[in-house]
């Protein structure tokens, strides 16, 4: 059980996706729900029913978005080109309304320590005693 400032839950209620955590809550079978702003925006957009009686009670700072995984084996020369791909992707006006249909305006390659903000995010949780994000 995990308590803070008057609030206990009781128990974690696994699901097996962002709509169905959503299902979860609009049905009370759990108190609250961890949603992206994407998928949330996504669903606004695509499927706002299933927003009907929820409200957002909180959110996160900005962080970066998750990562696009390629093989450990992909060479430099590899990832080079999809980077460039992708970058070409999102401004050629051919696939301007796919990409504004699903919300990605571009992609913005990073490094390991631009990640550092959620390490932060989980120390924090570990000093209020959710040691398993």
């Amino acid at each position: 059980m995990a308590a803070q400032q008057g609030v206990v839950f009781s128990r974690l209620v696994l699901s097996s996706g962002h709509s169905q955590s959503l299902s979860a809550v609009r049905q009370h079978q759990a108190g609250i729900a961890a949603i992206d702003c994407v998928s949330w925006a996504l669903i606004a957009r695509y499927a706002s029913e299933e927003l009907q009686g929820l409200h957002i009670i909180g959110e996160t700072p900005p962080a970066p978005g998750l990562p696009l995984i390629t093989s450990a084996s992909t060479s430099a020369q590899q990832r080079q080109t999809l980077q460039s791909v992708l970058g070409e992707l999102v401004t050629n006006p051919a696939w301007r309304e796919v990409c504004a249909a699903s919300l990605i305006s571009g992609f913005s390659p990073l490094q390991r320590q631009d990640y550092q903000t959620i390490i932060g995010f989980e120390q924090q949780a570990a000093v209020h005693g959710v040691t398993r994000l």
